[in-house]
């Protein structure tokens, strides 16, 4: 016998077993009759046995068939099982969304969707990631995160990744009570906030280079005390009373309506920071194309 047996021919010869029938049996199997007949004929050759009697009446397992067809059951079976138990897995992890988001944005912009989603797919986990902005984004590619929530990411040069502009994001100087009486003003100029120690993000950020563009246009170049990438790590030094610093608004309106924080307000334009989120165009999931339908409800 040939150790090299198509399984297919067993599973042929099941449906045919339990037909009773080559025309029904290929009705089943959206496959001709003499397909199915040679089919058969094929796995009686390997097998060096005759499996079935034909008769007039129609056909009919001979005794080594009877045998054959307990095996071809068990092999239907195990092929069934296992395709099941892979279906099921696939179901399952599509129903787990991997998301990047920062700390900041999570806190302010992200935590309301989230619980807007969680309230509508009860059964789909969320798995979040809170990485360096780089870190995230190279997750992504790898399909190791499904969504990454994020400032200036529209300029992502990869055309397997789909980006969409979700708001703009306010910006503003803020202080703590140790810096109140220049809060109080009105409106200061760009040159008495330079009399301050600054807390700005590094001059390699999109933003900063927005906010140094702003005071350049005044003949002042910002030489801050310190440089932060972290929003969190920046607002607890200005609560500390170290300096003003710059911060999304979004960030800080709590602490500014409960007066643990002072908007400084500063004649220069304002600084908009765009909120993006990006994801797979091939790799979408269901429940990802879910998410950002409820992200967009904020356009």
């Amino acid at each position: 016998m040939n150790g090299n047996i198509d399984l297919n021919l067993f599973k042929t010869f099941y449906i045919v077993a339990n037909c009773n029938s080559f025309t029904k049996a290929s009705e089943q199997l959206f496959i001709s009759q003499p397909a199915v007949t040679q089919a058969v004929k094929k796995l009686e050759e390997q097998l060096n046995t005759e499996l079935f009697i034909r008769t007039s009446s129609g056909i009919c397992l001979t005794e080594n068939g009877k045998m054959v067809y307990h095996y071809a059951e068990h092999l239907c079976n195990l092929a069934e099982a296992g395709l099941n138990l892979i279906k099921e897995q696939k179901e399952e992890q599509s129903k787990i969304i991997n998301v990047g988001v920062p700390t900041h944005i999570g806190t302010f912009y992200f935590v309301k969707y989230l619980k807007e989603f969680n309230k509508k797919y009860k059964d789909v986990k969320v798995n979040i990631i809170n990485k360096k902005s780089d870190e995230m984004l190279n997750h992504l590619l790898k399909r190791e995160l499904d969504i990454v929530l994020d400032t200036d990411m529209i300029s992502i040069n990869d055309n397997t990744i789909k980006t969409i502009k979700l708001v703009d994001l306010k910006s503003c100087f803020v202080c703590n009570e140790k810096f109140k009486k220049i809060a109080d003003k009105n409106i200061i100029e760009p040159k008495e906030l330079t009399k301050y120690p600054l807390i700005l993000p590094s001059s390699t950020t999109f933003n900063r280079k927005m906010i140094d563009a702003n005071f350049e246009k005044y003949n002042i170049i910002l030489s801050p005390l310190i440089e932060a990438n972290s929003s969190s790590i920046s607002k607890g030094i200005i609560k500390n009373g170290v300096g003003i610093g710059w911060m999304i608004k979004e960030f800080v309106e709590d602490d500014l309506a409960s007066e643990k924080l002072f908007e400084v307000k500063v004649n220069i334009p304002s600084v908009y920071t765009s909120l993006s989120v990006a994801y797979h165009k091939k790799f979408a999931k269901k429940y990802v194309e879910e998410f950002i339908k409820i992200l967009k409800t904020n356009l």
